[in-house]
């Protein structure tokens, strides 16, 4: 026990003498007493002088520009969409023909799941207009409510 309170001691007195060396250390330069410093301003600026200035920055040291981040909102959902390798080899089970009218489109107007997440695209007509969707239950979905998918898709902009 005895052993234990001494090497602590030595522990602490160690810490305080070789934490506090260099703390008490006048600064560099010559010393004034203090009425001069507050009287004379020369002597303050040699005690404290200024930093030196900053280097020029050269051209291309320029820092980089920050951006914040964007809101959720900023872009339409369409633009914002990218299809993976998966729904673009699904969408290329179409026709020729169809294959870059359901890439243009790229979402599912009832679900707004990608074309191609679930298989190949299934091609319908709602509404006097022809549109791709996602799977069979979105079928059974526009079959309820046809103007609803058709508002989707005109607020997309497809």
């Amino acid at each position: 026990m005895s052993v234990i309170r001494r090497s602590m001691w030595t522990t602490v007195l160690l810490g305080a003498a070789a934490g506090c060396a260099g703390e008490n250390e006048p600064a560099p330069g010559p010393s004034a007493p203090p009425s001069e410093i507050k009287s004379d301003p020369a002597a303050r600026l040699k005690l404290n002088p200024a930093p030196p200035a900053a280097p020029e920055p050269k051209k291309g040291d320029e820092a980089p520009k920050v951006e914040g981040p964007k809101a959720e909102n900023s872009k339409p959902a369409a633009a914002a969409a990218k299809l993976t390798a998966d729904e673009l080899a699904a969408i290329k089970e179409l026709p020729a023909a169809e294959q870059e009218l359901a890439t243009q489109q790229l979402v599912c107007p009832v679900s707004s799941h990608h074309l191609g997440s679930m298989g190949k695209p299934l091609k319908v007509t709602a509404e006097n207009r022809t549109f791709y969707l996602c799977c069979d239950s979105c079928e059974e979905e526009l079959k309820a409510n046809p103007k609803a998918a058709v508002a989707k898709l005109d607020k997309k902009g497809n």
